[in-house]
């Protein structure tokens, strides 16, 4: 005999082997990764750039901290938005990420609906705004899809 486990639960043990990469196909949580590069700038009420203030980025799974202006700092995804406040003196700078998930065409693939619960779970298939420009004294909010409807626009005008 050249396995420990008998012929019929072999084969069944294989199968499962066999379709998991397809079962798992558009999961984020496979080919996707836990964390996204934001940066953070804070602006005075003339556009002018204010480094130096003290930053908390906080979600549902984690606290990032940092120091203006903030590049590519690495925060967890998650189904919750980022909250984000910057604080120097007097000054208060304050935003918010909306948090967006991507799309449900993963549905229609084999087992395309555990893919999503898995990805929801993990916050793998959420994404947030990659640069967000705070303002002192306001309460700015971010949406990534606003901001790629916009960037799909301007590269429509840019080709006439």
């Amino acid at each position: 005999m050249d396995s420990c486990l008998p012929r019929r639960i072999r084969l069944p043990a294989l199968a499962v082997l066999a379709i998991a990469p397809v079962l798992c196909g558009g999961c984020a949580t496979v080919d996707g990764t836990p964390m996204q590069a934001i940066s953070v700038y804070v602006a005075d009420g003339l556009d002018r750039p204010v480094e130096g203030m003290r930053c908390r980025l906080a979600n549902g799974a984690a606290d990032h901290f940092g120091t203006t202006p903030i590049f590519d700092v690495q925060v967890r995804r998650s189904a919750s938005d980022l909250e984000i406040e910057c604080r120097r003196g007097g000054l208060l700078a304050r935003g918010t990420a909306v948090s967006r998930g991507s799309a449900l065409a993963s549905v229609m693939l084999p087992g395309g609906t555990a893919a999503l619960l898995i990805d929801h779970l993990t916050g793998y298939r959420y994404a947030y705004p990659t640069t967000l420009r705070l303002r002192i004294g306001e309460h700015l909010f971010f949406d990534a899809a606003a901001a790629e409807s916009r960037q799909r626009l301007e590269l429509a005008l840019d080709a006439r």
